[in-house]
């Protein structure tokens, strides 16, 4: 993916002028590699160039939890970079990954009104999507978090059949919930009727 084809730089009048504008930088990193710790302050927001990573926190245990999965073209540590405070999740890599870094600084500054238009709208549907997530995590039972959850990535797919961006442990994560405890639940779901499902791919019957 080049990066002068990211949503970030739509509608601009050059999209490299406009990318070297925010002090890019490229960087590299193995599967298992902690792109940002928990703790730290980062100055740069990142986009996935390819491969994938996980945001993560611990709980009480000291274990990790994933929060939300980063997928190619997506930005991430906005909130952070922009805002100054520490980190209060870590982004780790789930596969190869380049991440392009650009400078939170510079985007602030408007010296890229196009830029920063199109940053603001990135960061509004990021919004929209942890809503999302609080709507699903206030459903009552765990069968109405799958349910509700499955239903809306059926929306934004269009067709009763789809994939979702999680493993098994990656959506059990994500609803706040065992993994054993979801697995039964999709179970129950099967064998009612309601659902249908391989590995990440799901059909709403």
């Amino acid at each position: 993916m080049k990066p002068e084809t990211l949503p970030l730089f739509a509608g601009t009048k050059d999209a490299k002028l406009a990318l070297l504008s925010l002090l890019p930088r490229k960087a590299e990193y193995p599967r298992g590699a902690r792109l940002l710790s928990a703790g730290e302050k980062c100055q740069s927001i990142g986009i996935l160039l390819s491969g994938g990573a996980d945001i993560v926190r611990e709980d009480a245990g000291g274990d990790p939890v994933t929060v939300a999965h980063i997928g190619q073209g997506e930005l991430f540590a906005e909130s952070f970079a922009c805002s100054g405070e520490p980190l209060t999740v870590s982004v780790v890599a789930t596969l190869p990954s380049l991440v392009l870094w650009l400078s939170a600084e510079r985007l602030l500054s408007g010296s890229e009104p196009q830029v920063t238009a199109n940053a603001l709208r990135l960061f509004a549907r990021k919004n929209l999507y942890l809503t999302q997530r609080i709507e699903h995590l206030s459903r009552r039972t765990l069968e109405q978090k799958v349910l509700s959850y499955l239903r809306s990535v059926r929306r934004a797919a269009g067709t009763n059949t789809f994939c979702v961006p999680f493993d098994r442990q990656g959506l059990a994560d994500f609803l706040g919930c065992d993994r054993s405890a979801l697995s039964a639940v999709l179970s129950k779901l099967k064998r009612k009727g309601v659902i249908d499902y391989h590995k990440n791919s799901f059909r709403l019957l």
